[in-house]
């Protein structure tokens, strides 16, 4: 079985031989005159086989050089070897590490820009935290703002009127001649000193409500709260403000009990200190049906005390 090539060159070596065979009869009538006479089946048969014989030799020349060229063009690939040899430049390329450039000179660090430097916080020492405690107290209890009173005593009142330390005499001095000038006065004396005391109290005491409704109650309060902090630190001896507006404390049943009891005279003869124990004592050998009433006199304090707390104006 030929090939498609093949058939291909057997048509061609047909139509080649049947056109030398009609140009070598051509010829051989042109020359007829001049050559030998041959048979003529001889020279009909020589022509063809020349004829193919040429056309075949032709045909296998053309087959021969198509293979080879065929051949060359499948084997070599020189298009690609170039591809190839391209693309290994670039990947070489590729891979070279690049060179290693001189780094700069490194900038000298400044230094960041903070805000202001963060304060140390010290440990307060005790007794400055107890000056700064004692300080605060006394603001609250309103020692500076109370009004001075008179003197409420004969001996103060017999200080003042004879005036302040004389120049050239130490305070010492000054009062070790007035205590001997006032033991040396008279009784009349000393009864004037005392009505006078009397006196400057009354107007002390007017002055200090006058004083103290002033203020809010509930600013009162907190002074005089202060002003007990203040007598368990030791920092003061001044008393509680008597403020009227504010209801008084409520009433307990051993102080209901405690009040009939000295209200009843039965026990003027006796000491205060002495006085106070029997009255305790009385107290613990009250059974609980003799306690009852000065329960219901607690309770019914109780109910005074809410009433009066309620009609208190409310601060300004």
């Amino acid at each position: 079985m030929l090939s498609s090539t093949g058939l291909a060159a057997a048509r061609r070596v047909r139509v080649i031989g049947m056109r030398s065979v009609f140009s070598s009869i051509a010829r051989i009538s042109t020359c007829s005159a001049a050559c030998p006479k041959v048979p003529a089946s001889v020279r009909i048969a020589a022509v063809f086989n020349r004829g193919f014989a040429a056309a075949a030799s032709r045909s296998a020349t053309k087959t021969a050089t198509a293979t080879d060229t065929r051949k060359t063009t499948t084997t070599k690939k020189p298009a690609a070897k170039k591809t190839t040899a391209a693309r290994q430049k670039k990947k070489a390329a590729s891979t070279k590490k690049p060179t290693a450039k001189k780094a700069a000179p490194k900038k000298k660090a400044v230094p960041k820009k903070t805000g202001r430097p963060k304060k140390i916080v010290k440990e307060v020492p005790e007794n400055v935290k107890l000056f700064r405690k004692v300080k605060e107290l006394k603001a609250k209890a309103l020692l500076n703002e109370q009004p001075r009173g008179l003197p409420a005593r004969s001996w103060l009142v017999f200080v003042q009127k004879n005036g302040g330390v004389p120049k050239g005499q130490t305070a010492t001095e000054f009062m070790s001649a007035m205590k001997k000038q006032f033991a040396a006065l008279s009784s009349v004396e000393k009864q004037a000193l005392q009505d006078e005391a009397r006196a400057n109290k009354v107007r002390n005491d007017a002055a200090l409500i006058n004083w103290i409704t002033t203020y809010p109650v509930e600013t009162i309060e907190a002074a005089n709260l202060a002003r007990s902090h203040l007598k368990r630190l030791g920092k003061t001896a001044k008393l509680s403000l008597p403020d009227p507006r504010r209801p008084k404390g409520l009433l307990s049943p051993y102080i209901i009990f405690t009040t009939q009891r000295m209200k009843s005279g039965d026990l003027d003869n006796i000491p205060p200190t002495a006085r106070v124990a029997a009255i305790g004592s009385e107290w613990r050998a009250l059974s609980e049906t003799e306690r009852q009433p000065f329960y219901e006199a607690a309770e019914k304090d109780k109910e005074r005390y809410k009433v009066e707390r309620a009609s208190l104006s409310p601060s300004p």
